[in-house]
């Protein structure tokens, strides 16, 4: 299994880039999932409706989908944390 848990870049379908920290796992047949935190509690409105896109890691991209809108968590101070399963090769 290899994985990743750093910085990242959330790209939307309307263009918007949001910035995110990763944590990302890859098992040995290439599937990837992970989950992507937003520390910025202003976002939540806009990426409650978020069902796919692109994460950027080094400027790599990966496909993926969010299976389940009502996956999320935010409290007061926590980070709004979404699921994300890739739907492509992996960008780490």
């Amino acid at each position: 299994m290899t994985t990743y848990q750093g910085r990242a870049v959330l790209l939307v379908d309307d263009g918007r880039q949001f910035y995110t920290t990763a944590d990302l796992a890859k098992d040995a047949a290439g599937t990837w999932q992970g989950t992507l935190a937003f520390h910025d509690e202003a976002l939540v409105p806009v990426l409650l409706n978020v069902d796919s896109g692109h994460v950027l890691v080094d400027g790599r991209p990966g496909e993926f989908i969010r299976p389940d809108r009502s996956d999320w968590t935010v409290n007061g101070g926590s980070p709004f944390v979404i699921r994300v399963l890739g739907s492509g090769e992996a960008p780490f």
